[in-house]
């Protein structure tokens, strides 16, 4: 709330986006570590809500910890190691610098001692650092984190996304205090917060929290609409490994993709009102012309402001190849989808 610390309140708004992030890695395989089926000696949750993974040279407390659900060959079991931030500005170099080393002592905590087998030790696991940003990074930031390997997933103007960072924003200034995050609460909160966004209505208990103000179930409720809306979520990686986060409102044209892994996209914008643009993604032959909106890279959204065959450019550069995990029907599946070079043709003749 307004009269409560700028810290807490930046903290606050941070913790809350980890949860919207969560639901959605959700619809990509992706679950929550739970510390209570881990080695103690290796994952723990000293403080109710918040996990720490062990280090070679301490423990890091980790935004959000997933296990993706399927095995790739030739690959450890997959750990994401997710940080997650909602700054007013974008990320500095210096926020991919720490994270840095916490990946690096991570990774580097594995050993074989003399006398002992594999099977006596916790299994390894491929630990991926994700960098998610509400607000986007500075390019140096950006350059630092792919030279050490951090995938980094901006949400500066994504459509659907936004709606939700501006209910978050609300509900920290106008109804939530920051108390909720204190002490050993947190985990109940964040177990109540997730089932008041998740299904309708609110029980006896939510007027006892007294952390809200009145009138905060109609962010709430905005909260919930827009994530139930979101049909589609998927995570896609362009020719020059740039990781995009796709979300819609609609369902993903499954149909298109029965009988085989590649197919053709078409990449739109368009400029609202205050000047901000949209940009989304469309599959070839899709006769409902689905949109999955994304954050586009900086190079399009700067090509975007000189014109047409500026844009048109960066997206052959940028989307020739974009490789795409999504679950459909119930099986996961990596798809291959290249830019329509019939639409593209007469994208450039117009």
């Amino acid at each position: 709330m307004e009269r409560e610390s700028g810290f807490w309140r930046s903290q606050l708004k941070g913790y809350l986006f980890e949860i919207i992030i969560s639901e959605l890695l959700a619809k990509n395989n992706f679950s929550r570590i739970t510390p209570a089926l881990q080695p103690n000696d290796r994952v723990r949750e000293i403080r109710p809500g918040f996990v720490e993974i062990k280090g070679r040279g301490c423990w890091h407390q980790i935004d959000c910890p997933c296990e993706y659900k399927h095995h790739i060959p030739f690959s450890y079991p997959i750990r994401l190691l997710g940080e997650v931030k909602f700054y007013k500005s974008p990320l500095e170099k210096k926020h991919i610098r720490e994270y840095i080393g916490v990946m690096k002592d991570i990774q580097e905590n594995y050993y074989v001692t003399d006398g002992t087998t594999l099977e006596d030790h916790y299994p390894r696991k491929l630990d991926i650092g994700v960098y998610f940003s509400a607000n986007g990074f500075q390019a140096e930031a950006e350059k630092l984190a792919y030279a050490h390997g951090i995938k980094t997933v901006s949400y500066d103007n994504n459509y659907l996304i936004s709606n939700l960072k501006s209910s978050i924003e609300l509900l920290e200034e106008k109804y939530l205090s920051v108390n909720c995050m204190k002490g050993r609460v947190w985990n109940d909160f964040r177990s109540e917060f997730v089932r008041l966004v998740s299904f309708a209505g609110k029980n006896e208990k939510d007027d006892h929290w007294g952390y809200w103000n009145e009138g905060y179930m109609e962010v709430i409720g905005e909260i919930r609409s827009t994530l139930l809306s979101i049909k589609t979520s998927f995570i896609a990686t362009t020719a020059t490994g740039v990781f995009l986060h796709f979300v819609g409102i609609d369902c993903f044209p499954e149909e298109l993709f029965r009988h085989s892994d590649e197919g053709s996209c078409c990449v739109h914008y368009d400029r609202w009102l205050d000047g901000s643009l949209r940009f989304w993604l469309e599959i070839a032959g899709d006769e409902n012309h689905s949109r999955f909106y994304f954050t586009p890279p900086k190079s399009l959204d700067r090509a975007a402001l000189y014109g047409h065959e500026s844009v048109l450019g960066e997206k052959e550069v940028l989307f020739r190849v974009l490789n795409v995990n999504i679950q459909m029907e119930g099986i996961t599946r990596n798809l291959v989808l290249h830019l329509d070079e019939d639409w593209l043709d007469v994208a450039h003749n117009m």
